[in-house]
């Protein structure tokens, strides 16, 4: 059901972080560029408060001045930290390491907006279950029969550059979608227990079906 592995880089992977580098390069010139006008505006501030020093003014400008200081500090602090950062990410084109989670699927069940943390599935495959999903599903509608939850790491292991998710083979439909709120049926039970444990457990699709049936009578209640 669930493969675990690490292997060098493809170049598909390669050519994510090189993206991701040419972005990130493009970040300098309008940060520049902002920090200037943040600059001038402040000059601008200081001109204005010299010219008139009026309680009515003094006092707007000042608060201005604290959100353009404190924005004008974070930027600098890019500009400063990024050149290392940049050299971290070349490095991983060479030296770095792809950890990948292979999951291969029968049939599946859809959880729409699981507690706030994006799109959750429940995978069936020979036998067993267990719950996938979350943020890092984020833009993945529907499943293929093989999936690789994809991590990029530095040489020593200790850090992710880049997180994906790929879909492989054929596509398939899934045998529910729960939307909205779940049953509270389901979520008091020892099934939905060992599903957020995100770990294989022997059970089918099936033994949902009578809370997929409690959801569509709940939302018909509601009605």
């Amino acid at each position: 059901m669930i493969k675990e592995y690490e292997r060098e880089l493809s170049e598909a992977d390669k050519k994510v972080i090189r993206n991701e580098i040419k972005a990130t390069q493009s970040y300098f010139p309008k940060t520049k560029k902002h920090i200037l006008i943040k600059l001038s505006i402040l000059v601008g501030f200081v001109i204005a408060i010299y010219n008139f020093p009026t309680l009515w003014l003094i006092i707007p400008l000042s608060t201005i001045s604290f959100s353009v200081v404190w924005m004008l500090v974070m930027e600098v602090k890019d500009l400063i930290r990024l050149p290392k950062f940049l050299k971290e990410k070349e490095a991983i084109i060479e030296t770095g390491i792809a950890r990948v989670r292979e999951i291969n699927i029968d049939r599946y069940i859809k959880i729409n907006g699981y507690n706030d943390e994006g799109d959750h599935y429940i995978i069936e495959r020979e036998g067993k279950l267990i719950m996938i999903g979350g943020q890092e599903f984020d833009g993945v509608r529907k499943l293929k029969n093989k999936i690789e939850y994809i991590d990029l790491l530095d040489s020593s292991k200790k850090r992710g550059y880049n997180t994906r998710v790929i879909k492989h083979g054929q596509n398939l439909q899934p045998y529910h979608i729960f939307k909205g709120k779940l049953p509270e049926e389901l979520m008091n039970t020892q099934l939905w227990n060992n599903l957020t444990e995100q770990e294989p457990f022997d059970g089918k699709l099936e033994d949902l079906d009578q809370y997929i049936n409690q959801g569509k009578e709940n939302r018909a209640a509601n009605k």
